[in-house]
């Protein structure tokens, strides 16, 4: 049986959550991210708007190509954890039993507040997908 998450990995992506949560998206930074896209759930991995302006989202490396990004982010409900999970390059969607072995590891609720899915660009090109979630974990007061 080949094992994707295992005690080492859950421990990494447990860690990097905890990294994550101690510094957060504030929801300026985020409101104009939203704000400048257009639209059409693609991405460039050349252009990271507002890069600079943003905290980093936690990266974990997973066995066969599998990358998740952790962060969190001020949003006008509250405190929100966001997950991105990318297959393994090219053209190789997430696939849903990894992403349900991750969200398990990280011990996060099994229904999600926003599910979504990107496409990203490589060179101009289409070629990678991220499997998106968001819970809520803190609703604002």
């Amino acid at each position: 049986m080949t094992i994707i998450v295992g005690d080492t990995e859950r421990a990494e992506l447990k860690a990097a959550m905890a990294r994550a949560r101690a510094h957060p998206m504030p929801w300026e930074v985020l409101r104009r991210r939203i704000t400048e896209q257009d639209g059409t759930n693609t991405g460039h991995v050349e252009d990271q708007p507002l890069a600079h302006e943003r905290p980093p989202a936690e990266f974990v490396d997973l066995p066969f190509g599998y990358i998740v990004a952790i962060s969190f982010e001020e949003q006008p409900a509250g405190m929100c954890l966001h997950v991105s999970v990318s297959g393994p390059w090219p053209r190789v969607a997430p696939n849903m039993v990894v992403c349900a072995m991750i969200f398990s590891a990280l011990d996060v609720p099994a229904e999600a507040d926003d599910v979504w899915t990107e496409e990203l660009l490589i060179d101009g090109k289409p070629g990678g997908r991220t499997f998106n979630v968001v819970w809520l974990v803190e609703p604002a007061i």
